[in-house]
C-alpha cells in the first residue's frame, strides 16, 4: 500500500450560477498554466492538453467506464481555473434508466492540474465496474499544438512514462522537462504506454471517488510556475452590469471573470499587472492587443490603463536593430511570457521583445489620454511623460521614413512580420481584385492613431501646464488630419458614398479596398461630418455588415473569405472601435445596430466572445461559424461587452476637469441598462438606463455629471 493523496479539492459555490461552456470546447486557466479539453472534458488527439509557460505537459486524457466512454451531459465553469463535467454510462441488463452517473472536477494549478472524478449509483442495488485512464504527454510547443488546430502537424511522439509507486513520470527526452501524474487510489494496472486501471464497487446511492494531480517539473529555475498576481491593494467594490434582457450582462461577467484570469503579475514589478493577449495561443503581452483591450476596459478597471502602460513604458525600445524591428522610442509588438523561442513569427522570445508593430507606439498615446481623462493618478502619468516623448519622436521619425507625415512598415529583419499593422496576415492589404500590396505600406487606420495620439499628449501636457508644447501638438495633429483626408479619401462610384482606402502602398498609391480600417477613423475623429456620413453608409450595407457584426473586408472585394484570418471574418473589437468611433459623430442607429449584432453574437458564445469568428451573412436562424484557432479567452474580445457599455451609456469623463458626460442610447435589443460602481477618484459612478432616459444613482465626490436627454418618446408623448 502507498500513502494516500489527497484528492482534488472540491469547486467552491459562487453566488451566482457558473456560465456553461461552449461546444468548441473548455479552456481553464491560471497564470501562465492552461488546460484545453472538449465539452466532455476530453483531452483527444489534436490541440488539447495541459500546456504550462507554453509546452504541452499532457497530450491525453481519456476516461472510460465499464469499457465505455461516457456519455456527455454537462459542462459549468465555475472559475477562470474550475470546472466540472457531468456524464453517464449504460450498464447492460439494468435496465432502461443511465444508473451510473460520472462528475469530473477540474482545476488548473500554477504548475498543472487536480482532479476528481467521482462515481455515483442510481436505481440498481450494486455494480462493480472498471475504470480506466489514458494519458500521454508529447511536450510540444504551444505553436506546435496550435498548427493542429488548423490542420497541420508538428508534436512529437508521445514520450514513454516510467511507472513510480501510484504515479506515472514522462520525461523529455530533449530538454530534461518532466510531467508527473499520480493518483489518490494505488491502480490495479498501469503501464509505460500512459494506462491506469481500477475497480470500482458501488451500492445504491453511493460514491467512488478517484483524485489525480498532474504536475509539470523540470527546465531550471526559469520555469517556476507563475500564478495570478497578489497584489497588496484594498479590493475596491467591483463594477456589475446589469441588462434587460440579461444578454449583455452575462457577457459583462464573463468578460470580468477573463480579464481577471489574463491578468498576471510583471516579472520586471510583480506589484503590477500583465494582461496577456489571449488563450492558448497568446499568453504574451503584446502592445496593441493590451492597449487596445484595456480601453475597451476601462469601464470595469481604469488601474489596468496605468499598469498597461507602465508595464509597455518598461520595455520601450532603446536601439536601432533591424533584425528585431526595434527603434528608440518604439513600443514593443509581443514579449514571450517563457523562455520558450518562437521562430515562426519573428518573435525572439524569454525576456527580450519584439518590435514588429507599426501601430503600439501611437495606441500608447492614445491610451495615455484616456488615463488622464478617466482618473489615473496624477503621479503615474508623470512618471509616464518622458516615456511618451519618447514615442511622440519615434512617431516623428523612425517611424516616418521618408518624411511625408504617415507613419508606414516593412520587413527589416529576417523573422519579421511582413503586415506590422493590426491585420497582420500576409493576406490582409490587398486591392479589391485581390493583389496584395507591396511595401512599405501605411495603413489608414494607424495615421489616424497618429493623429489622435497628438491630440491626447497635447491634452496631457496642457494638464501638465506646457501649454505651449500642447498648442504646438495640436497644430501639427491637424495638419495631418488634412494630409489624411487628402490622401486617402476615395470619391464614391456612380454618386454612392465616398469612403477611405485602407492603405497607400509603396508607391504611395491608394489601396482602395472597403475595408473596415475605416471605422477606426471615426474612433480617431479624423472625418469630417459629412465623411463621416458616407463612411457609416459603407459600414451599414451588408457587404460590409454581417449581422454578427463588422467584416473586416467588404464582400464585394475579390479576396473576400469569411473565415480568413483578416480579408473577410469578424472581429469583436474592431467592431467596437468602429461603434465607438459612429457614435462620437452622432449616427447613434449605425451604432446601436452595430452593438445590438455584437451582443446577439456572443449569446450564441455563452458570453464569451472569441477572438474572431466568421463574416458570413447572417439569416434566420444562423448563428456565427466559429474560426477554427481563434483564442478564447482573448483580451480585446473579453473586453468588447463592457466598452459596448460604456459607448451606450455615452460616458465621456474628463476628470481633471471635474466633470462627466452621459448621453445614453440603447439598441433594440437592451430594454434597460444598471451599471453600479464605475471608480473614479472621489467615488463611483451609478446610474440606470431605460427608454425614458438616465437616472443618476451615485456620483463622485466633486463631480459636475451633464446628462443627455430621454432615450427616445416616452408613450404617450409626455415630458420623461
Amino acid at each position: 500500500m502507498t500513502s494516500a493523496r489527497p484528492s482534488a479539492p472540491a469547486l467552491r459555490r459562487g453566488q451566482e450560477a457558473p456560465a456553461f461552456a461552449s461546444r468548441d470546447g473548455v479552456t481553464l486557466i491560471d497564470g501562465l498554466s492552461f488546460v484545453i479539453s472538449d465539452e466532455s472534458g476530453e483531452m483527444p488527439p489534436g490541440p488539447h492538453g495541459l500546456i504550462v509557460r507554453d509546452t504541452r505537459h499532457l497530450s491525453r486524457l481519456a476516461l472510460s467506464v465499464a469499457g465505455q466512454p461516457p456519455a456527455h451531459l454537462a459542462a459549468a465553469l465555475a472559475s477562470a481555473s474550475a470546472a466540472r463535467f457531468h456524464a453517464y454510462v449504460g450498464l447492460e441488463g439494468l435496465g432502461p434508466d443511465a444508473p451510473l452517473e460520472i462528475e469530473r472536477r477540474r482545476r488548473v494549478t500554477a504548475d498543472g492540474l487536480d482532479e476528481e472524478i467521482i462515481l455515483r449509483l442510481w436505481a440498481v442495488d450494486h455494480v462493480r465496474v472498471s475504470l480506466a485512464l489514458e494519458t500521454a504527454c508529447d511536450f510540444a510547443d504551444i505553436f506546435d499544438v496550435r498548427r493542429m488546430r488548423v490542420g497541420r502537424t508538428g508534436s512529437r511522439p508521445s514520450a514513454p512514462a516510467a511507472v513510480d509507486g501510484d504515479a506515472l513520470a514522462f520525461i523529455d527526452p530533449q530538454g530534461g522537462l518532466t510531467t508527473r501524474v499520480a493518483f489518490d487510489r494505488p491502480p490495479e494496472m498501469m503501464d509505460p504506454a500512459g494506462h491506469a486501471e481500477w475497480t470500482a464497487d458501488l451500492e445504491r446511492g453511493g460514491t467512488w471517488r478517484l483524485g489525480l494531480t498532474v504536475r509539470a517539473g523540470g527546465g531550471g529555475a526559469e520555469r517556476v510556475a507563475l500564478g495570478r498576481p497578489a497584489l497588496d491593494r484594498e479590493a475596491p467594490r467591483p463594477t456589475i452590469v446589469r441588462s434587460e434582457p440579461p444578454t449583455l450582462a452575462r457577457a459583462c461577467r464573463r468578460s470580468t471573470a477573463d480579464l481577471d484570469a489574463l491578468s498576471m503579475p510583471d516579472a520586471l514589478d510583480p506589484s503590477r499587472r500583465l494582461l496577456a493577449a489571449g488563450i492558448p495561443w497568446f499568453v504574451a503581452l503584446f502592445g496593441r492587443d493590451s492597449i487596445i483591450a484595456s480601453h475597451h476596459g476601462r469601464l470595469l478597471d481604469v488601474a489596468r490603463i496605468a499598469e498597461t502602460l507602465e508595464a509597455l513604458a518598461a520595455r520601450q525600445g532603446t536601439v536601432d536593430d533591424p533584425a528585431n524591428d526595434e527603434q528608440p522610442g518604439k513600443i514593443l509588438h509581443e514579449v514571450r511570457l517563457t523562455l520558450h523561442e518562437w521562430l515562426g513569427s519573428g518573435t525572439t522570445g524569454g525576456a527580450r521583445p519584439y518590435f514588429g508593430s507599426i501601430d503600439s507606439t501611437p495606441l500608447f498615446l492614445m491610451l495615455y489620454g484616456t488615463a488622464l481623462r478617466w482618473g489615473a493618478e496624477p503621479a503615474a502619468l508623470r512618471r509616464l511623460a518622458p516615456a511618451a516623448w519618447r514615442a511622440l519622436e519615434w512617431m516623428r521619425r523612425h517611424g516616418d521614413p521618408d518624411g511625408d507625415g504617415l507613419l508606414e512598415y516593412r520587413p527589416t529583419g529576417p523573422r519579421s512580420l511582413v503586415n506590422q499593422s493590426w491585420k497582420d496576415s500576409e493576406n490582409a492589404i490587398q486591392f479589391p481584385d485581390g493583389t496584395l500590396a507591396e511595401g512599405p505600406i501605411a495603413t489608414v487606420e494607424v495615421q489616424g492613431y497618429a493623429y489622435r495620439a497628438r491630440r491626447d499628449l497635447a491634452e496631457v501636457l496642457a494638464w501638465m501646464g506646457e501649454g505651449a508644447e500642447a498648442a504646438a501638438l495640436v497644430a501639427e495633429a491637424e495638419a495631418l488630419r488634412e494630409t489624411i483626408r487628402e490622401r486617402y479619401w476615395v470619391e464614391g462610384s456612380g454618386g454612392g458614398p465616398g469612403y477611405f482606402a485602407m492603405a497607400l502602398d509603396g508607391d504611395k498609391r491608394r489601396v482602395d479596398s472597403v475595408a473596415s480600417n475605416m471605422g477606426h477613423l471615426l474612433w480617431c475623429g479624423v472625418p469630417s461630418p459629412e465623411e463621416a456620413r458616407e463612411v457609416a453608409e459603407h459600414l451599414t450595407r451588408p457587404a460590409m455588415a454581417s449581422g454578427w457584426g463588422l467584416r473586416t473586408l467588404s464582400s464585394d472585394t475579390v479576396g473576400f473569405n469569411p473565415i480568413s484570418y483578416h480579408a473577410g471574418s469578424v472581429w469583436p473589437h474592431d467592431s467596437a472601435i468602429a461603434c465607438e468611433g459612429l457614435r462620437r459623430y452622432g449616427l447613434d442607429e449605425a451604432a446601436m445596430r452595430l452593438a445590438a449584432d455584437l451582443i446577439d453574437a456572443s449569446a450564441h458564445f455563452a458570453g464569451r466572445l472569441p477572438e474572431l469568428y466568421g463574416g458570413h451573412a447572417r439569416a434566420p436562424g444562423d448563428v456565427p461559424i466559429p474560426y477554427p484557432s481563434a483564442c478564447r479567452p482573448q483580451a480585446w474580445a473579453a473586453a468588447v461587452p463592457p466598452s459596448l457599455t460604456a459607448v451606450m451609456l455615452g460616458l465621456e469623463p474628463n476628470v481633471p476637469r471635474g466633470r462627466i458626460v452621459i448621453d445614453p442610447v440603447l439598441p433594440h435589443n437592451v430594454r434597460a441598462l444598471d451599471v453600479r460602481n464605475v471608480r473614479f477618484p472621489g467615488g463611483v459612478l451609478s446610474i440606470e438606463v431605460d427608454r425614458r432616459g438616465p437616472r443618476l444613482l451615485e456620483v463622485p465626490a466633486g463631480t459636475v455629471v451633464e446628462l443627455g436627454g430621454p432615450l427616445s418618446p416616452p408613450a404617450g408623448g409626455g415630458p420623461a
